[in-house]
């Protein structure tokens, strides 16, 4: 056997194939750059990138001391404890009011500075009309959260810091749910970043991230089939999802999880604020304008009326809690559509009416004196 010409012939095969790699990897990047939207998707599809982190028994959150960056440019900063805002301390100081703040990506701040959120401007407000109090407001709310990751944010994070109030802002999210058929608890086609979430429970099961996720981060080309396989099907899951009427189980779990809410809150005396988030989709959207993003089913006019069966629903289920003598209040904030910068989120000024609003729901549920800001 001639091993000479053998090893010429391995190492020619080596170098095509290494240059191959480079070449491929050269002109991912480029695309990265270059591409638009998915050319930066590629790019963002790095598993040790990933800004959230599995937190409680099926819910996720913000990664600590972290910066999640928004399409329009802004940016959300979460503290140590992995929320957006101030850190408050674990045991409540003597006097303070301390009011948490349950929901998804309007109640987080989508698309706003940190220091243009609800929370602050709560914060702010309440400061404004009671000066002789003292007020902290936690801002517990993620991107993606229906109302079972509202709970189980509740009860990993909210509980423990002894709020005096609750307000839970959702209806949105569980639209999303809307397009699964047979949807049941815990059911992993209504779980946003799915994958990524199993990935990171595993890996901290074995110690840290494996070599092929190791290799993700460092080659673009790695990450390829797993970018393509995930747009794929998510495309998938959309089309088939808006083709179809809506389903009814989505409103039926989102009912449900509100009384789970409200059942951890109960014993405790907590006062409990359901409230429905602003929609300009009647107002700035045709009826028939598809979906452009995954939180939207059918249409725009589809889309709207389960958001209002939902908004039914929690109104439904703050008026039973009242009835069984439980302090739940329940509203429905107005904004006016410039301050809308898409169908749900809201501008700084979207953002203060909507803590005006909740300023005076809340104080009528902790007792305070009625008054203007």
């Amino acid at each position: 056997m001639n091993w000479r010409g053998l090893a010429a012939r391995s190492a020619l095969v080596c170098t095509a194939l290494a240059v191959a790699i480079a070449l491929a990897e050269g002109g991912l990047r480029a695309f990265a750059a270059l591409g638009g939207p998915a050319g930066a998707q590629l790019k963002a599809y790095d598993p040790l990138a990933v800004l959230i982190e599995p937190h409680g028994e099926l819910g996720y959150r913000q990664r600590p001391d972290a910066v999640y960056r928004y399409i329009n440019g802004a940016s959300a900063t979460s503290n140590h404890a992995g929320y957006r805002g101030p850190v408050v301390a674990h045991h409540k100081p003597a006097g303070t009011i301390r009011i948490v703040l349950l929901g998804g990506s309007s109640t987080h701040g989508w698309g706003v500075a940190d220091s243009q959120t609800i929370d602050v401007y709560l914060r702010a407000d309440l400061a404004s009309r009671y000066p002789d109090r003292r007020f902290e407001v936690v801002n517990l709310a993620f991107d993606g959260y229906d109302a079972w990751q509202m709970f189980e944010r509740l009860r990993s994070d909210g509980l423990p810091l002894s709020p005096d109030l609750v307000i839970a802002n959702e209806g949105i999210n569980d639209v999303r749910n809307a397009r699964y058929a047979n949807l049941r608890e815990h059911d992993p086609r209504a779980l946003l970043w799915q994958t990524d979430l199993a990935r990171l429970r595993e890996e901290r099961r074995r110690g840290g991230p494996a070599l092929w996720t190791r290799l993700k981060h460092r080659l673009l080309l790695a990450r390829l089939p797993g970018f393509v396989r995930h747009r794929t099907r998510r495309g998938a899951e959309v089309r088939h999802g808006n083709r179809q009427s809506p389903h009814p189980e989505a409103a039926d779990l989102f009912e449900r999880h509100l009384e789970r809410i409200a059942d951890l809150l109960a014993p405790r005396g907590i006062p409990l604020l359901f409230s429905t988030p602003p929609s300009s989709l009647r107002t700035k959207y045709r009826a028939t304008t598809p979906p452009p993003r995954d939180y939207w089913i059918v249409d725009a006019a589809t889309t709207q009326t389960y958001r209002d069966t939902l908004a039914a629903r929690m109104r439904a289920v703050a008026a039973r809690r009242r009835a069984r003598g439980d302090r739940v209040g329940y509203v429905a904030p107005r904004v006016v559509d410039a301050r809308f910068l898409d169908d749900a989120h809201l501008d700084p000024g979207g953002n203060r009416a909507v803590a005006e609003h909740w300023a005076s729901a809340a104080a009528a549920l902790l007792g305070l004196p009625a008054r203007p800001r």
